[in-house]
């Protein structure tokens, strides 16, 4: 797909982000008023950012999840992977080929906020289901999407990434990003409160409310021609 195609799309996506930032903040909002596990989630989110800011930013680990989310992704594809590289703050993967799944894979899948996931599930169908398990839970996966988040950011804002103009240009990227970013966490919202969020209704209204916007910018532009060229 062309660079043309992919700036196209997105400019399409741009109200979806916004619909879908506006969606996720509501989920979280009503979800706080009935669930503790979402106060100790942001506790979690925000304790990371502390210690980011003032004591420490993990950056070699961090390298390590983004290089290996390259690498993983080439896998995936079918592409080979010839090497690895980490450094404190900087990596590289050699790879056969590339898309741009394989390029922008580490800024939307946050490897160890998944590990964790898993570890978490594991310990809570293996008996530590208790309320303060449930909130030691929460506070670490909180922990470990705030550190994806930040990484995230602190990537695209400090430093000029060839990751963004590989994958089909700066605009293309930094949306699918933020689309796709959120989109995850409103899936895993869904996944941990089932009875709580409903992650088609989130979709579905997300869908709609890009749609309605695209068509009252159509109907606006035709109106605006037809009146301007008195068609």
């Amino acid at each position: 797909m062309g660079k043309f195609w992919k700036f196209f799309i997105a400019v399409i996506l741009l109200p979806t982000a916004f619909f879908a930032l506006w969606q996720l903040g509501r989920v979280v909002f009503d979800l706080v008023f009935v669930s503790k596990s979402v106060l100790f989630f942001i506790a979690g989110a925000v304790i990371y950012a502390a210690v980011h800011i003032k004591i420490y930013n993990f950056s070699r680990l961090y390298v390590l999840a983004h290089e290996g989310m390259h690498a993983l992704a080439a896998l995936f594809f079918g592409y080979k992977v010839h090497s690895m590289k980490v450094k404190e703050d900087s990596g590289q993967v050699k790879m056969s080929d590339i898309n741009a799944a394989v390029v922008l894979a580490p800024y939307v899948v946050p490897l160890y906020f998944l590990i964790g996931a898993l570890v978490c599930f594991i310990l809570y169908k293996t008996g530590y289901d208790n309320a303060w398990w449930v909130s030691s839970f929460a506070a670490v996966l909180g922990f470990l999407w705030g550190f994806h988040i930040l990484h995230t950011v602190k990537t695209l804002t400090e430093t000029t990434q060839p990751d963004l103009k590989a994958a089909g240009g700066k605009t293309f990227s930094l949306v699918v990003i933020v689309v796709v970013n959120i989109l995850f966490a409103l899936i895993i919202t869904a996944v941990i409160f089932p009875g709580h969020v409903s992650l088609f209704s989130a979709l579905k209204d997300i869908f709609v409310s890009t749609f309605k916007f695209w068509k009252a910018v159509i109907d606006y532009a035709v109106d605006f021609t037809v009146r301007t060229f008195k068609l």
